[in-house]
C-alpha cells in the first residue's frame, strides 16, 4: 500500500511538472501589464501557489470511469488534486493553506518546497489554515493534525463563526479542538486580517449550499498585488456584490469553474448543485480580459468538466475569450 501511494505521488508529481512547464511557457507570452513580473520574485517575497484545482472528489474521481477519469488514470498528467492554495511568505519562511483537503499530505509537501528547507528533520507544519466551508474537499484534511498523524499543537485554523461552531460541536473535529491540536480563530467578515507583516486577507461571505457552515471566499493581498479566490459559489446573481467589480479590484482571480455548461449531465438539473457555469461566467466577465489588467482563472473543476481536455473545443473557447484554466503548481507573486 505504501509503495503504491509513493508511486502515485511520483507519477502525479512528474506529470504536474510536465504540465506546468508547458503552462508557464504559454503564460509568459501573455500581454498583461506587468506580466514580466507576475511570476517573478524581483519585487516581492509573497507567493501564492496553486496546490489543487479539482472539485471535492478529485480527478480521477472515486468509482468513476468517464472519459476524463479514464484519461487521468492512464496518464497522471491529466489527474488533478482537490482545490487548495498555499500562501507563502518567503522572507518569514512561513506558509498558510487555504482549505484542508483529503489530499493535504501531498499538498503540504508541494507547499513546503517553496520555502527551500535547508535542514532535514524539521516538522513541516503550516503556520495556519484558512477554511472556506464545510464540504468534504475543503476541511476534512484537518484529520491529519490529530494525534493519529501530525499531532500539532494549537495550529491556527481561521474560519467563520459558524464553521468554528460546527468544528467545536461535531466529532471527530471536536476532539482536535478539545486536545488543542488546532486553535479556532473566527474571522470578521469584510475586514482586513494580517497573517504576516507582508500578507493580509479579507474574508468575503458568498452564497453556497451551506448545510453545515457558511461559505467564504478570500481576497489575499501581498506587497504588490491582490488575488481573489472563490472556489465555490451558488451563482454570481445570488451574491449581493457584483463579481465584475470585485474582479477588477484585484490583479488575479481564481473563480469557481466546477462545470463548463449544462451539457455535461444531460437530463440533470445542475443548478440544484449550485455552481456558476464557466460559459455563464465568461459572459458576465467578458469585458475584463479585454482590458488586460486582471488575469482570470477557473478552478474547482468537476471530473465531468468539458474544458478539462487541453485539446477540446471548450478549452479553446475559454482561452480565445481571454480566460484560463488553473493548473497545479502555478505560482503568483503578490
Amino acid at each position: 500500500m505504501i509503495k503504491m501511494q509513493r508511486r502515485h505521488f511520483l507519477n502525479t508529481f512528474i506529470g504536474s511538472l510536465i504540465a506546468t512547464k508547458h503552462l508557464f511557457s504559454f503564460e509568459k507570452q501573455r500581454s498583461l501589464p506587468g506580466n514580466e513580473i507576475l511570476y517573478s520574485r524581483d519585487t516581492t517575497d509573497i507567493l501564492v501557489k496553486v496546490l489543487g484545482t479539482a472539485q471535492d472528489g478529485g480527478i480521477p474521481q472515486i468509482g468513476c470511469y468517464c472519459k476524463n477519469c479514464l484519461l487521468a488514470r492512464k496518464n497522471p498528467q491529466y489527474s488533478r488534486l482537490i482545490s487548495s492554495l498555499a500562501i507563502l511568505d518567503l522572507k518569514e519562511k512561513k506558509y498558510f493553506l487555504v482549505d484542508a483537503t483529503p489530499e493535504i499530505p501531498i499538498q503540504m509537501d508541494i507547499a513546503y518546497e517553496g520555502l527551500h528547507p535547508e535542514k532535514s528533520g524539521l516538522k513541516n507544519a503550516p503556520q495556519g489554515i484558512l477554511l472556506t466551508h464545510a464540504h468534504i474537499g475543503h476541511y476534512t484534511g484537518l484529520m491529519f493534525f490529530g494525534y493519529e498523524a501530525m499531532a500539532t499543537w494549537k495550529l491556527p485554523v481561521y474560519c467563520s463563526p459558524r464553521m468554528a461552531n460546527f468544528l467545536s460541536k461535531n466529532g471527530p473535529w471536536s476532539q482536535l479542538v478539545h486536545l488543542e491540536n488546532i486553535s479556532l480563530i473566527e474571522l470578521p467578515l469584510d475586514k482586513k486580517y494580517s497573517l504576516t507583516p507582508q500578507v493580509s486577507i479579507i474574508p468575503l461571505q458568498v452564497p453556497h449550499r451551506d448545510e453545515f457552515s457558511d461559505t467564504l471566499g478570500f481576497k489575499i493581498s501581498g506587497q504588490e498585488r491582490k488575488l481573489l479566490y472563490i472556489p465555490d459559489i451558488q451563482s454570481w446573481e445570488a451574491w449581493p456584490r457584483r463579481i465584475e467589480e470585485e474582479v477588477e479590484k484585484v490583479d488575479i482571480a481564481l473563480l469557481d469553474g466546477t462545470f463548463f455548461s449544462p451539457e455535461e449531465y444531460p437530463g440533470r438539473d445542475l443548478s440544484q448543485i449550485g455552481h456558476p457555469f464557466i460559459k455563464k461566467s465568461m459572459e458576465v466577465l467578458r469585458e475584463i480580459p479585454k482590458k488586460g489588467e486582471t488575469a482570470i482563472y477557473f478552478t474547482h473543476l468537476n471530473h465531468s468538466n468539458l474544458a478539462l481536455n487541453p485539446e477540446s473545443e471548450e478549452r479553446k473557447e475559454v482561452e480565445e475569450k481571454g480566460f484560463r484554466i488553473a493548473s497545479e503548481r502555478m505560482e503568483f507573486f503578490l
